[in-house]
């Protein structure tokens, strides 16, 4: 070796060894001059106040409910069911994780900030109980030596119970012992193996593993959590093959965690959550870390939202077949929901936006007639609405009550609600390029718009009849990408967080163009005629111009109306939780059409919603595109551009002799249900309060 080399490697060492004893000077230091402050007020609980767009209080998320046990006061099985869930190496490994640490240093740098753990159960005791929730490094840095020095100075056993007594279980439970009597009504010293499992399964994110919210994602970490104790030795494989999951007590039934937002508004409150959960900030968080969210939420709305649902369907009072109803109402010009009802009951089913959706009906015709303007179909093509008629192996027919439409135009066809006209037209467009423009509208990606089939998953010609299923939330975003000018806003429930008086998160708008201005105002023009001498009349507002379509699905399982002005977009739904038909219900012999109850909800709340504001005009019709007969031949615009037309929002219909009038009136409310089920309709997993039906109609 070269006296050269030697002295490099000599050099190389003795910086190394050099470097080494300075981060360990620095751990030394750290260690030293970190004391373990404290207890902070955040580990007995600070709720955060969630509060309506004016500031007032809308309901609380998180309380100060705990109630400390000695760890002898736990059962044997709960604990160690908190152990596999969290740190299976409690026990037999140091207080802190150095790999889970790194880990998460790794991939915190990638995203931009301090985003994951990597925690011990003895960090996550450091973190709850004397440090606040942000995500810091500088936070990362004092639980680290908070953790060693707890280590050092307190047994496994203590820091186990400080931890069970200072963990938050959802529901406003903080600490073990409360959260065993709120969700099953025991002290935990008698929690059961099964039940101690739900309640470790919940420490990860207690709202998204809440089984009263989220059964299949609750039961697949308390198996997760069964199965680690097996590993561990602490269950045996006998016991846990003979486990069910237990059951839970209704959280209507306890002291909730969103104080005055019990009842419908606990359903926004879940909302908010779940749309901070996206900016980082966690349930847990929000439990205890007194933050205020400044919501979308219009106090004036929600009471009208109320008023209108409940003054329309009464209480079902857990009657499941019994009808329900759900209504959201969205700001097209910023995607700020101003009103959002699920439901009646704090912690039931949010039958505005529950995991599954329902079929949207006819108000899917819409979109319909958007994909035609674009292709250059204008309003005054003429289309086949006579019936029944044939579609490959399936019948459709138009409503018992209908006249016999012949050739119509397309607003008379959007105004009636001509199922067979809606067929002949999707059918000219193709049901992909439907589905390809509701999703840009905001019907949202993972909402799946196909059927199974030989080549693939594929929309089918009954997307125009609303045969797959949507949310209520969905349809009230997508609809007011009609009154924004073709122009998206993506709907959210949050304006603005801070904390300690400082600021934490604002929200900004976030806007795509779905289609053009031309082919906004041209549909708004169809759907005004809806309202104005169609299937819609009953959504008329007083003194202010309105927009919509009704929806009724086969066989009257469900009732919709959604419509905007063009300061609001506002879907309402109407339906059974079992799914039956809603026939002799509310008054109506019949069933329940869209055209009745859902369109007076509409008009009753948007009417309570906009009291006050000015009254704003649509923008007049486009007419871009061309007329003639769908199957003839005809030049299409590729690229249809505005041609100002007078301001009448709904021209006078076009009709053949074999048509009837040019203003029909049918000589009953039309429901626009097919008679004959379409074929290629395939059923969706139905909820498990909504089942899908397998056809829709108006």
């Amino acid at each position: 070796m070269s006296l050269r080399a030697w002295s490099w490697k000599k050099k190389l060492a003795a910086g190394t060894g050099g470097l080494f004893l300075l981060l360990l000077l620095l751990v030394v230091i750290g260690y030293v001059v970190t004391p373990i402050p404290e207890v902070q007020a955040s580990a007995g609980g600070q709720a955060s106040i969630i509060r309506y767009a004016d500031g007032s209080e809308l309901g609380r998320i998180g309380t100060q409910n705990r109630r400390l046990v000695p760890l002898s006061q736990v059962s044997d099985p709960t604990q160690k069911a908190v152990l596999a869930a969290e740190d299976r190496g409690f026990y037999t490994e140091p207080g802190i994780s150095p790999k889970g640490i790194a880990r998460a240093f790794v991939t915190n740098l990638k995203g931009g900030g301090v985003q994951q753990g990597g925690s011990t159960i003895t960090q996550q005791y450091a973190k709850n109980a004397f440090l606040t929730q942000d995500r810091t490094y500088s936070r990362k840095i004092k639980e680290f030596f908070i953790s060693l020095k707890l280590s050092q100075q307190l047994s496994k056993n203590q820091i186990l119970e400080n931890y069970l007594n200072t963990i938050y279980f959802g529901r406003g439970a903080l600490g073990v012992e409360v959260a065993a009597r709120t969700y099953f009504g025991v002290p935990a010293a008698q929690l059961t193996a099964a039940q101690g499992a739900v309640l470790a399964a919940t420490i990860r994110s207690p709202a998204a593993y809440d089984p009263s919210r989220h059964r299949a994602l609750a039961e697949a970490r308390w198996n997760y959590v069964l199965d680690g104790m097996v590993k561990k030795g602490w269950l045996s494989e006998s016991e846990r093959a003979g486990m069910t999951y237990p059951a839970v007590i209704d959280p209507s039934k306890t002291k909730t965690a969103t104080g005055s937002g019990a009842g419908p508004t606990s359903f926004i409150i879940d909302r908010v959550e779940a749309e901070l959960a996206k900016h980082g900030l966690t349930d847990v968080q929000l439990a205890t870390g007194g933050y205020s969210v400044t919501t979308t939420i219009r106090r004036q709305a929600q009471v009208s939202a109320r008023s209108a649902v409940e003054n329309a369907v009464p209480d079902p009072k857990g009657d499941r077949t019994a009808p329900v109803a759900a209504l959201v109402s969205v700001d097209p010009r910023n995607g700020e929901v101003w009103a959002y009802y699920g439901g009646r009951t704090d912690g039931g089913f949010d039958y505005a936006g529950g995991p599954n959706g329902v079929q949207p009906g006819s108000t899917f015709k819409a979109f319909t007639l958007a994909a035609a303007l674009e292709q250059g179909i204008g309003l005054g093509t003429q289309v086949d609405g006579s019936s029944p008629q044939t579609f490959g192996s399936q019948t459709v027919s138009n409503d018992v009550g209908d006249p016999p439409f012949g050739y119509i135009d397309l607003v008379t066809a959007m105004q009636y609600s001509v199922n067979t006209a809606f067929y002949n037209l999707v059918k000219e467009v193709g049901p992909q390029k439907v589905a390809d423009l509701a999703h840009a509208a905001g019907i949202p990606d993972n909402v799946n718009l196909y059927a199974p089939g030989e080549n693939g998953d594929k929309p089918t010609l009954g997307i125009t009849l609303g045969i797959y299923n949507v949310h209520v939330m969905d349809m009230a975003s997508a609809y007011g990408t009609f009154a924004n000018g073709g122009v998206h806003a993506q709907a959210h429930f949050v304006k603005a967080v801070t904390v300690g008086g400082k600021d934490f998160y604002t929200a900004r708008t976030a806007t795509t163009r779905a289609f053009s201005q031309e082919v906004a105002a041209d549909t708004s023009a169809a759907m005004q005629a809806v309202v104005q001498g169609g299937t819609g009349t009953r959504a008329q507002l007083a003194g202010r111009p309105a927009a919509g379509k009704t929806g009724t699905t086969e066989e009257n399982r469900g009732a919709w109306f959604s419509g905007f002005t063009p300061q609001l977009s506002t879907a309402v739904w109407l339906g059974r939780p079992d799914n039956s038909p809603l026939k002799g219900v509310l008054g109506s012999s019949g069933g329940v059409y869209g055209a009745t109850i859902p369109a007076r909800i509409w008009k009753d709340y948007t009417d309570g919603a906009l009291q006050g504001q000015p009254v704003l005009d649509f923008p007049p019709r486009a007419n871009i595109g061309n007329s003639g007969s769908l199957g003839n031949t005809r030049t299409r615009a590729p690229s249809p551009t505005s041609t100002v037309a007078s301001p009448s929002a709904s021209p006078s219909a076009s009709v053949v002799p074999s048509s009837p009038p040019a203003s029909p009136v049918p000589s009953a409310v039309p429901s626009d249900v097919p008679t004959a089920v379409p074929s290629d309709v395939a059923p969706a997993s139905p909820p498990a309060s909504v089942a899908a039906s397998p056809a829709a109609g108006g």
